[in-house]
């Protein structure tokens, strides 16, 4: 038990925390390089592992403060706040304690940038993550140049051991930024994405270029795409969707149906909808091996989270978004896949899946099995259940699944009525300080980007997510089909491209 009356305790803590803290730091960014390489794949899905990840930042954080207010109780040497806090302030080793404080900041500004990642441009605060690095190499100078523990055996054999271990990892993870990526093949036919297309201004886009087409049947036809920018780090996640930008204008959300660890290996499956003009009867007849087209940076509106069970229900090809979690999952994880299709012509990777996956994999042909399966006698009672594909699967699942572990994506919008009937509202911008009508014949979204606002839209249907906005006051009326609207209002976000107001005026965060 600690004995507080020994004037020496304040400076055991400070000793203990601070050697606490350096072994956290070099764990934390351990962790981050093994979850981008995805070596532990095998022990967990990535959110897991995130989840681990957050806990030793935010704990190495904790013991950083209780360093610093150790410091200030410990009477051996009378430090004020401005000593621990300000670079440059104590007149005890000024240079060594200013490496530390700098580096305290450092850190407190990836912990705040990573918990807004969500609100912050996605160059922003990777940037800042990428702070962590330095950081830690802050730390290992702040640590061999003030202490009294500095040049005993133990110490300089721990400040080894931590020291070397960033350096490996560091070199590793440059490694891996600087990886070959896939060498595309020489297109067998000309069309008209064979130039380069020109990027979009925005950090929001980048081009990539066609590496293999597979036709699976007549109506669905796999691409393979990576960035051209083979430097460029995506960083998606399972259940990520891909916009496509097609030259005649039109945009296309795709998901991504690969190995989320290969993160520059982008996989579509395209089902040509026969709609004339429309964009997979485009995508099917003019893009082939070499050729490039425009892409946003992928989202995620569906994304895998920690459970002990899980069940993936998928029909048609709402398999694509369901695959690349498959991907994601240990071998010693409880799941299973349901994957129904009216005929074998409309489904895909059903060799792959039977084949990597066994006997967690029912393929259900309709044509074949003459009915559909009843969802009431299949579905998991205790599993996280995760579906896509025709809104009548998804409209069953709904009436067999409770709402808390179920976890749905649309490639279509549901048949939303408004709950309020009002003729206008009143939209105030926060940052830009500007207030808005909307009327009731004009969306959120065209009065606001009317309004001169950078706001994106690309489905503007109620689907793609890429509109989301925060909310700061008021009530949302929700139209959209991209998640809960329970997730929607604890998250504190709205899509404007269909939802509305309830309320006479809406804060938003803009």
């Amino acid at each position: 038990m600690l004995d507080f009356s020994d004037p020496h305790i304040w400076w055991y803590l400070t000793r203990a925390s601070a050697m606490i803290a350096w072994v956290l730091l070099t764990l934390t960014v351990v962790w981050g390089v093994l979850l981008k390489t995805r070596i532990l794949r095998g022990a967990d899905n990535p959110e897991w592992l995130k989840v681990i990840h957050r806990y030793l930042s935010g704990l190495a954080l904790v013991m950083i403060l209780i360093h610093i207010g150790t410091l200030l109780l410990d009477d051996f040497i009378d430090f004020g706040p401005a000593d621990v806090l300000v670079p440059f302030a104590s007149s005890f080793e000024p240079f060594a304690l200013a490496l530390g404080i700098l580096a305290f900041y450092l850190l407190l500004a990836v912990s705040l940038s990573a918990l807004a990642s969500r609100w912050l441009p996605e160059r922003v605060w990777k940037g800042i993550h990428y702070a962590s690095y330095g950081a830690v190499a802050l730390v290992a100078f702040h640590s061999g140049l003030v202490g009294t523990d500095v040049g005993t055996p133990w110490y300089t054999a721990i400040s080894l051991i931590l020291i070397t271990t960033t350096v490996l990892v560091a070199i590793v993870r440059v490694v891996i930024a600087g990886r070959a990526r896939p060498t595309p093949r020489k297109s067998t036919s000309m069309s008209p994405t064979a130039t380069p297309l020109a990027v979009p201004a925005g950090g929001g886009t980048f081009l990539a270029r066609v590496v293999d087409r597979n036709n699976h049947s007549a109506e669905i036809a796999e691409f393979i795409l990576t960035p051209v920018d083979s430097s460029l780090e995506l960083d998606w996640e399972a259940g990520s969707h891909l916009t496509l930008h097609l030259p005649d204008g039109m945009e296309r959300q795709y998901s991504l149906a690969g190995d989320p660890a290969e993160q520059n290996t982008l996989v579509l499956a395209v089902l040509n909808t026969g709609g004339v003009g429309g964009g997979s009867e485009w995508i099917h007849k003019n893009l082939s091996a070499g050729d490039t087209i425009v892409c946003d940076i992928p989202r995620n509106h569906f994304p895998l989270k920690p459970a002990p069970r899980y069940q993936f229900v998928a029909s048609g090809i709402g398999i694509t978004a369901l695959r690349s979690m498959l991907a994601s999952l240990p071998p010693t994880r409880t799941w299973s896949l349901l994957y129904i299709g009216q005929s074998a012509t409309r489904m895909v990777f059903v060799e792959q899946l039977v084949r990597d996956y066994g006997e967690k994999v029912t393929i259900w042909d309709t044509s074949v099995r003459g009915t559909r399966p009843l969802l009431e006698n299949i579905i998991d009672p205790l599993a996280e259940v995760y579906a896509c594909g025709s809104e009548t699967l998804l409209a069953s699942i709904e009436q067999n699944v409770a709402p808390r572990r179920l976890h749905i994506e649309r490639f279509a919008p549901r048949q939303r009525v408004p709950s309020s009937t009002r003729d206008h509202f009143t939209v105030i911008t926060e940052q830009s300080g500007v207030d808005i009508t909307v009327t009731k014949n004009e969306s959120l979204l065209d009065a606001l980007q009317a309004a001169g606002l950078p706001l994106e839209g690309s489905c503007k249907r109620g689907v793609c997510g890429s509109c989301e906005v925060r909310v700061l006051a008021g009530t949302p009326d929700h139209l959209d089909s991209v998640m809960s609207d329970a997730d929607k209002d604890e998250l504190g976000i709205m899509y404007p491209c269909v939802s509305r107001s309830r309320t006479s005026t809406l804060t938003l965060e803009l």
